[in-house]
């Protein structure tokens, strides 16, 4: 499967809920006090989102939308899980979001504040607003004052201008007027085209069928399907009919089956699939305690996402090819820095001791007679000559020794970085070899959605190419990777 970029990733949420029962109502349902005290609203939601895409959340009341956009949007925390998204987040609503003392100007100008924007842009940004939602002297009443109506326009309007990076529409494109939807419908669509990803949650099949191009659909907070909308909407319209098909005792059967699994849902079943995940990205037994802390208390950022968050514990060296010519580079000083002490040391060590020898010699000289002290200094001064002479050889050896020293060590020090500077440079060359062969593959190629039951033969007999061709553009190892909902490329 090809690795498309991703403005939000999803992955194993759960989101579990009290119950907030009476001994009465406990004694009805027969449930015991000690073990029924939650459900389940959401077990185990994943899914992804690539930049200008809207992705359609569908499923019918109580199977989780709205508990999955308010995780979505920050309002409230997942139970486990990973939630990845690059830029910042807006949502509209028909109900909440927005203050209810303040004015619709006042809730226009409060969004925008959080934005940091200027003085002169905030000013531009807010009349946008205004023309957009075409509210006139509404804005100057309380939002709490506002119909459902009224409501999702001002909602919509702020979510859409201040500056959308992934926008949550939470069932607010079924409470505008149609002058009004038009008018939406066009400023999401050239949002899309510059980049600008959403998620669409509505019990209006015809909003999903319209702006996503891939849909979830949720029942009884699983994910029952995730692929291109019109195969998923089929899905829905199947179940639905089904469903009414059965009869009233069939129905509550049901019903009651689905309640008491989510109840009964058992969230260590999500735990494997995550701890599986990590086994396939290197993570092996040791690291357990950590991907456990990470799935059940921090729900921080995905480990296999996070490029620093890498628990195998592999040092710098490995993972950084240039600290480890640092690291050499280091050694080498060091040990020719150690030499270098060493001489220096041993010189004046040297030096000393002439200084002691010639000091006894001049004291023997003062009690020896004149005739004595003449032959005893032609005695000294021909020893001194010698030790001179001895002190200058030894000196000449130890200079040359320590030049030999040093000009190893930079010898050592220039192949090493002349070692390094070749692989590096080979690195580079095969990098951007590889990068423009990559191009070069990529080049007149389309992106296709794969539908359930495709294969590699059946799509490369339908865009005139061979099996290995899309396994080459995408990266693939095997048939088996290819999946319904997947976005591939294929020659054009």
């Amino acid at each position: 499967m090809n690795k498309i970029m991703r403005k939000m990733e999803v992955k194993y949420i759960t989101k579990n809920e009290p119950l907030l029962l009476g001994k009465k109502d406990l004694g009805k349902t027969k449930m015991s006090v000690s073990d029924k005290k939650s459900f389940w609203e959401l077990r185990g939601v994943s899914l992804n989102i690539g930049e200008g895409e809207a992705v359609g959340v569908i499923g019918t009341n109580g199977s989780g939308k709205e508990a999955l956009i308010d995780i979505l949007a920050g309002n409230t925390k997942q139970t486990t899980g990973f939630i990845t998204i690059d830029g910042k987040v807006n949502r509209a609503s028909a109900r909440r979001g927005m203050d209810n003392a303040l004015t619709g100007l006042e809730n226009i100008q409060k969004a925008i504040s959080a934005t940091e924007l200027d003085e002169i842009k905030a000013k531009h940004l807010v009349n946008a607003i205004i023309n957009f939602t075409d509210l006139g002297e509404l804005l100057y009443r309380p939002v709490g004052d506002y119909s459902i109506g009224m409501y999702s326009c001002l909602s919509l309007g702020i979510a859409l201008f201040v500056t959308p990076k992934l926008v949550l529409l939470d069932s607010v494109l079924g409470n505008l007027d149609n002058i009004f939807y038009i008018k939406a419908a066009q400023k999401i669509q050239s949002l899309k085209d510059i980049g600008v990803s959403f998620i669409i949650a509505d019990t209006n099949v015809f909003n999903i069928e319209r702006f996503c191009e891939r849909t979830v659909w949720l029942q009884y907070g699983e994910v029952q399907g995730f692929g291109p909308t019109k195969e998923v909407l089929e899905q829905f319209e199947y179940y639905i009919n089904w469903f009414r098909s059965l009869s009233l005792p069939e129905k509550n059967d049901y019903l009651a089956k689905k309640q008491k699994e989510r109840i009964d849902f058992d969230v260590s079943t999500v735990y494997e699939e995550f701890k599986s995940e990590q086994f396939k990205h290197g993570f092996t037994r040791k690291d357990e305690p950590r991907m456990r802390k990470a799935f059940y208390k921090d729900h921080g950022v995905d480990p296999v996402n996070n490029e620093n968050g890498n628990i195998e514990e592999k040092n710098d060296d490995e993972k950084n090819p240039q600290n480890k010519k640092k690291n050499k580079n280091s050694k080498l000083k060091y040990a020719v820095g150690v030499l270098v002490t060493f001489l220096i040391i041993g010189g004046v060590w040297f030096s000393i001791d002439n200084k002691i020898f010639a000091g006894i010699g001049n004291n023997n000289d003062v009690t020896q007679t004149a005739s004595e002290k003449s032959k005893q200094e032609k005695k000294t001064e021909s020893t001194a000559k010698k030790a001179s002479k001895n002190s200058s050889k030894s000196k000449a050896l130890s200079d040359s020794k320590a030049k030999v020293a040093s000009s190893q060590a930079a010898a050592s020090s220039s192949a090493a970085s002349s070692k390094a500077s070749s692989e590096s440079a080979a690195s580079s060359s095969s990098a951007k070899a590889s990068s423009e062969s990559k191009a070069a593959l990529l080049k007149n190629t389309q992106t296709i959605n794969v539908s359930d039951g495709d294969t590699l033969e059946g799509l490369a007999q339908k865009y005139a190419t061979t099996a290995d061709k899309i396994k080459e553009i995408n990266s693939m190892t095997s048939d088996s990777q290819l999946k319904s909902g997947d976005i591939i490329r294929v020659p054009k």
